[in-house]
């Protein structure tokens, strides 16, 4: 009898995680593989028919795997990320009714973060187009930017090379950058460093008279 998930993690986290992008390779697989034979069920998808439709998919994906299809779960709107399965690991669904694959993405405080998670894949649909196509990723690795709003969210682009998210640009990883106390001193500095580069004097509205008076 395969051997659980849990009891994989328990002797070997990188087996495990491996079992995880295994998942998801296969997740992406059956996600184009239904989105090619029915492309009006997906175009006419709103962002909650997308998060639901990943959860039967990911079910799926689960047979002669690891992972039980029963601990999958749909949690969106209650914390993040919007699907748990097998409690450590979590899959955020985006998507766009645009024909590329960039979108703004989460809060960058994760204050909804469930706590049990350490493992994090995007799931991104691409619903315009003539053909509804998905993509899975580590969420870490299609962050590229900031969104300077009310509440600074993440820009997400599935088509980024690692060396160009935002945690590489700003000389860190995302594990370290979401547990750092300092997370929005972080941000704000590489605002500052990214304006003077640019040769603009105007800040986000976030950063103080103090702090834009501060080069380094």
């Amino acid at each position: 009898m395969e051997e659980n998930i849990i009891t994989i993690r328990k002797k070997n986290i990188a087996e495990a995680h491996q079992e995880f992008v295994n998942l998801m390779s296969r997740t992406e697989s059956l996600m184009n593989e239904d989105a090619k034979n029915n492309p009006n069920k997906y175009q006419k998808c709103n962002s909650s028919d997308i998060e639901t439709y990943s959860v039967e998919i990911i079910k799926k994906a689960c047979n002669n795997s690891p992972f039980s299809a029963d601990e999958v779960n749909l949690i969106s709107g209650y914390k993040f990320p919007d699907i748990i399965a097998n409690k450590y690991y979590g899959i955020e669904v985006k998507s766009t009714k645009s024909d590329h694959w960039v979108s703004t993405g989460s809060s960058i405080v994760e204050s909804r973060r469930d706590i049990n998670v350490e493992d994090i894949y995007m799931i991104f649909g691409k619903i315009g187009g003539d053909n509804p196509q998905f993509r899975c990723r580590p969420y870490e690795d299609v962050l590229y930017d900031i969104a300077v709003t009310h509440s600074p969210r993440y820009l997400i682009n599935m088509d980024i090379e690692k060396s160009d998210t935002i945690f590489s640009k700003m000389g860190t990883t995302y594990d370290m950058f979401r547990k750092s106390d300092d997370l929005i001193d972080q941000v704000r500095k590489y605002f500052r460093e990214k304006a003077t580069k640019n040769q603009k004097t105007e800040m986000p509205w976030w950063i103080t008279a103090e702090n834009a008076e501060e080069t380094k």
